[in-house]
């Protein structure tokens, strides 16, 4: 009896310490993406923004390569449906990641990175029109206060920042459209399958280091580097490592909470860039309606799991009594 309670404490203890070890997979990788603003700001204008894109992927898909083999035993093993799937996402992922760095170039680090994450709202709208989600009362009132956040931070206002504010807001459009895709799919891509959508990626970006040049490259090619493997491959292998035991909302609730925050203390100590009040306002106000949809999606697909769990166990029950046909 002693071995079977020590066998039971062990196993939850493991369970326990799994999922601690899963949550700083997600704190990491959200830290990671924290790191993007600074390093894109550090490079400026050395590198063309097109050829920085490409380099950033590149560089990122080098690292998973040497990686993922280590991880995923059969990562190379897709089918013609996984490619053009693959094919689709990276394509999507090319453009919203390229939006989001010319983003920090145009406009401030503290502005990309806030408009950047509404895009849980725009996985809401494209998910009533494209899966035909409901809209909920909860959904309606987070809606709100996000359209609020974006008011107070203005990204329509004419001036030097428009442009980045406007790429900023296309990128999270992008990135919302791509998670719809991914739900529509109705897949939850692993490891093995990031490589692939880093791959095409790459392959679309290609060109452009050939039609714009490389810029002066040498100089900034440190910051290049760990913008590529960093920022973007480590950030990536820490997501999905972490949505092995934790729930993708969960997930976006961690991101929301500490990328922007981490955005913006590296952008104000290691550029000196000045925080203004009223993104700081309409930034919180982004990100309070993110954490609460995130939330409520999360109680959602709670509620629906367990509905499903009723109906099954009623169905099994009904078989049961069910005589055996001869």
């Amino acid at each position: 009896m002693k071995r079977l309670v020590w066998r039971v404490l062990f196993y939850q203890s493991n369970i326990l310490s799994m999922r601690r070890l899963n949550y700083t997979y997600m704190v990491l990788a959200a830290l990671c993406l924290g790191t993007i603003g600074v390093l894109v700001k550090l490079i400026g204008d050395t590198i063309p923004i097109m050829t920085l894109n490409f380099f950033r992927i590149f560089f990122g898909l080098l690292f998973l390569l040497a990686v993922v083999p280590f991880l995923d035993k059969k990562w190379y093993k897709i089918t013609k449906k996984d490619a053009k799937d693959f094919f689709l996402i990276g394509s999507i992922y090319a453009i919203s990641l390229s939006l989001y760095t010319a983003a920090n170039i145009f406009t401030s680090i503290q502005n990309a990175v806030l408009l950047n994450y509404s895009y849980p709202f725009f996985v809401l709208v494209f998910g009533y029109f494209l899966l035909k989600e409901k809209i909920t009362l909860t959904k309606i009132i987070t809606l709100i206060i996000a359209a609020a956040g974006l008011l107070i931070i203005n990204p329509f206002q004419f001036g030097e920042s428009n442009l980045g504010n406007m790429l900023a807001l296309t990128g999270a459009v992008f990135y919302g459209l791509l998670i719809v895709n991914m739900r529509k799919e109705g897949k939850t891509h692993g490891i093995g399958a990031v490589v692939w959508f880093f791959l095409f990626a790459s392959i679309l970006l290609s060109p452009f280091p050939f039609i714009y040049g490389l810029g002066e490259i040498s100089s900034s090619i440190v910051y290049l580097v760990i913008l590529g493997i960093v920022s973007t491959a480590l950030a990536h292998l820490f997501y999905n490592l972490a949505l092995k035991r934790i729930e993708a909302e969960t997930g976006s609730l961690i991101a929301i909470m500490i990328t922007p925050i981490l955005s913006i203390v590296l952008a104000s100590v290691v550029i000196g860039e000045q925080i203004m009040p009223e993104t700081i306002m309409g930034g919180g106000l982004l990100m309070l309606a993110g954490i609460c949809l995130e939330s409520h999606n999360r109680k959602l697909r709670k509620e629906k799991e367990r509905i499903i769990d009723i109906f099954k166990e009623g169905f099994e029950k009904i078989d049961e009594k069910l005589p055996d046909l001869p």
